[in-house]
């Protein structure tokens, strides 16, 4: 509480670039003081509106704040995976990578928001189900599919995705992303998180840094980290290091086998693809649509 009220005191005006994440720790602030001071207050309420300042301190880059609520959370409740997931995040934050990925262990020793998955739960939550994976673009949003892209069972999109009801529908279910993306759609909400990464430690510190608490239901594992060139899957290690999100999850599922219709939307217009990853695209597809946005896997 002293940590905040000195932030609160040393506050410039909320005008400028940050002032809406500035507005909101505040408000956060007013919400954990109004639980400290309640007649009868809840030890469960205040310690979740505490980690809620440290994720908006991150947010409005006031990392010092995080790091000191971050410590208060685990100071706490020791066993809480959300504390030191707060504590991950805010050691990345600060630069310190080694020491946010071993508070990431630690968050995952003791559970958390989301859940992990691997190959086997993720082969049977998209079994049997209609899939499209959508590239992102103007071209996507201006090409009028938002209805038909919603009415897929599963819809997978891309590192920093946007959505446009009449363009590219609003439906979320898997996030695919490179542990290089600093974009928004990180902090989408959406079921299935996958992170990709070809370096065990590089997956780890996008994990620890980056996955926004609360923002997914369930995390790819390190199984499905690098699918192109780990042997345990596809196994291919010619392909570049870091290939395309939209190429890395396209393969992944076309080589799950598990969909009964596969469809790559947006793909078909010139800096999609790589062009090996169109090469191979494009030799393995069954139909393409007249227009060229829809390319049929499956």
């Amino acid at each position: 509480m002293r940590e905040c009220a000195g932030y609160l005191m040393g506050l410039d005006t909320l005008d400028g670039a940050a002032a809406p994440e500035r507005t909101k720790l505040v408000s956060a602030i007013g919400t954990l003081v109004a639980e400290q001071a309640a007649y009868e207050p809840s030890a469960d309420r205040s310690f979740d509106a505490l980690l809620n300042v440290g994720r908006l301190a991150l947010d409005a880059g006031e990392v010092r704040l995080a790091r000191r609520l971050a410590d208060a959370g685990g100071a706490l409740r020791s066993r809480s995976g959300d504390a030191w997931r707060l504590r991950a995040q805010a050691l990345a934050a600060d630069g310190r990578e080694a020491d946010s990925v071993h508070a990431y262990g630690r968050s995952e020793e003791f559970g958390g928001e989301q859940r992990h998955i691997g190959v086997e739960e993720f082969r049977a939550r998209i079994a049997g189900r209609a899939v499209c994976v959508v590239a992102n673009g103007e071209h996507v949003a201006a090409g009028g599919m938002g209805g038909e892209i919603d009415g897929y069972d599963v819809v997978v999109r891309l590192d920093s995705f946007q959505t446009h009801t009449p363009g590219t529908g609003d439906r979320t279910d898997v996030h695919a992303v490179s542990h290089r993306s600093e974009g928004p759609g990180w902090r989408r909400r959406v079921e299935t998180r996958l992170v990709f990464g070809d370096k065990p430690a590089e997956w780890q510190a996008a994990i620890a840094r980056k996955l926004v608490p609360g923002a997914q239901a369930h995390v790819g594992d390190l199984s499905l980290s690098r699918p192109l060139r780990d042997p345990a899957l596809i196994g291919e290690p010619h392909w570049a290091a870091d290939a395309g999100t939209g190429f890395t999850v396209a393969r992944l599922l076309d080589f799950l086998d598990v969909s009964p219709r596969l469809d790559l939307i947006g793909f078909g217009a010139p800096g999609s693809l790589r062009p090996e990853e169109r090469q191979w695209v494009l030799a393995r597809a069954r139909g393409r649509s007249a227009d060229g946005m829809r390319i049929s896997l499956r």
